[in-house]
């Protein structure tokens, strides 16, 4: 049984999985703006794609970003990510760079989640998951893979082995080649959530795997992501339609 996790007014865990909007604007104007925009549009969070940022590595450009986007989301929580190259994202860099800009955004005050990407480096990482819990903000460690899916017994290792680093929330995200694929992640994680207390998250990418960030209240995915202007991953429907879609999911099951 999922003991939720309040951040601010959000309770991650409970009920109708949360709707987060992806931020990927390169430039400072445009990050505001999609700031605004999932504001206006009724996310429940969101989510700074910071490797998307033009300025990430330039110093004084992290930290006055963080600081408007704390202003313009207020009472909605702010997920911190960097998704390497290695991973599916826009940026190189070093561990080092990586932490760094992690640690920095934890302690800016403006950041509630931090996403760690566990795997490559894993002692360094948990290691690193420590230090940003001991400032106060949850970490989220993450998995993504865009190339395929693993069967459900090694996906199931895989949120095992991210239990292991003491984070707070995991998250596993993988592209399907077939729909027995699809089915896969979603018994791995309705599996995991028989013995983990954390919140988890989970998704099958691309057109094929869209059900799978439709029915998280019934597999155990306690959170998906809609998008107001540009995607961060395959797949991610419009805010919009997403919340039709669990609601109405929400009330078929509840009958």
């Amino acid at each position: 049984m999922t003991s939720p996790i309040l951040i601010k007014d959000t309770a991650i865990g409970e009920g109708i999985p949360k709707i987060c909007v992806p931020i990927t604007g390169s430039t400072e104007e445009e990050i505001c703006r999609e700031a605004e925009a999932a504001v206006d549009a009724g996310a429940d969070l969101a989510e700074w794609r910071a490797d998307y940022f033009e300025n990430l590595l330039q110093p004084g450009g992290l930290l006055p970003v963080l600081k408007k986007l704390g202003e313009i989301l207020e009472q909605l929580p702010l997920i911190f990510t960097i998704r390497t190259k290695e991973e599916g994202g826009q940026i190189s860099l070093s561990m080092e760079q990586y932490r760094q800009c992690c640690l920095d955004a934890a302690g800016s005050g403006c950041a509630d989640l931090i996403d760690v990407q566990v795997f490559g480096r894993e002692e360094e990482k948990k290691e690193l998951i420590r230090q940003i819990q001991r400032t106060g903000v949850r970490v989220i460690a993450s998995s993504h893979d865009f190339e395929k899916t693993q069967e459900t017994q090694m996906l199931l290792e895989r949120f095992r082995v991210m239990d292991q680093t003491g984070a707070d929330i995991l998250k596993i995200a993988v592209m399907p080649r077939k729909p027995a694929d699809v089915s896969a992640i979603m018994q791995a994680t309705e599996q995991m959530q028989k013995t983990c207390r954390k919140p988890l998250i989970s998704m099958s990418m691309g057109e094929m795997g869209g059900i799978s960030r439709l029915q998280g209240e019934k597999f155990g995915s306690a959170v998906t992501f809609g998008v107001v202007g540009a995607s961060s991953a395959p797949g991610q429907f419009p805010i919009g339609i997403l919340r039709e879609e669990l609601l109405a999911f929400h009330e078929k099951i509840s009958e």
